[in-house]
């Protein structure tokens, strides 16, 4: 699908839909920070805000370099998920990167179309933070495109309660109940043909068993004609 799909390109002698295998030479990289330490003096030398640690793959989320990104938050995750022995003030800095981390994972899984996890990741985060607008909010737009649309109508309910003045909430509700009445008029059609088909089918087997019956009545009635006495 990255290559040049039903046009192929003739000019290199490539036909439509080939699969293409390509060479790749790294010429040159550099380091980049890899996230917070492991330890709880790692978390202190971070900051309070969330931001320090996780800006750097924000700009991969801005690149559109969404399965990079998945990647670095998921170690984020993996890392804080492993810490132990924090103080108060600790514990809640780390719940502030995990908060962070799973939206931010949300939002890409959003990108890349795999809804499920996309739910999976603002689970995570509602559990942190059960009135988090944005874990409301990014839960609704995947299970509206899950087809789950009275779920995503709760949930975008939910941002309202939490943000009256959300727009997009708002919108999205109106799709939900749009979709919701689509999909009842679809299934409608769909078993009233089905039903429609059902009694033409019983219909014809009831006719057919009469022309039998009757073919059978008439044979008896002949054959009781014929016997003597």
């Amino acid at each position: 699908r990255y290559g040049f799909g039903e046009a192929g390109k003739p000019k290199y002698g490539i036909p439509a839909n080939a699969e293409l295998v390509y060479e790749v030479t790294l010429k040159s990289f550099e380091k980049v920070r890899v996230g917070p330490r492991r330890s709880p003096h790692g978390l202190r030398e971070s900051g309070p805000s969330a931001a320090a640690t996780l800006g750097p793959w924000r700009l991969l989320t801005w690149e559109g370099k969404y399965l990079q990104a998945v990647i670095q938050y998921g170690k984020i995750v993996s890392w804080l998920e492993m810490e132990y022995g924090l103080s108060e003030k600790e514990a809640k800095a780390s719940d502030s990167f995990l908060l962070a981390a799973f939206l931010n994972l949300a939002m890409c899984y959003l990108k890349l179309r795999e809804y499920a996890k996309a739910v999976e990741c603002c689970d995570k985060a509602l559990g942190l933070d059960q009135d988090n607008e944005k874990g409301l909010y990014r839960r609704g737009e995947a299970r509206l495109l899950m087809n789950e649309f009275e779920l995503a109508k709760c949930d975008f309910q939910k941002v309202l309660e939490v943000n009256p003045q959300n727009k997009a909430a708002k919108s999205q509700i109106s799709v939900c109940q749009k979709k919701t009445k689509e999909h009842n008029e679809r299934d409608r059609r769909i078993y009233a043909n089905m039903f429609t088909k059902f009694a033409e089918r019983d219909a014809k087997e009831a006719a057919s068993k009469t022309a039998v019956e009757k073919a059978a009545e008439k044979a008896a009635c002949e054959k009781r004609l014929k016997t003597p006495g």
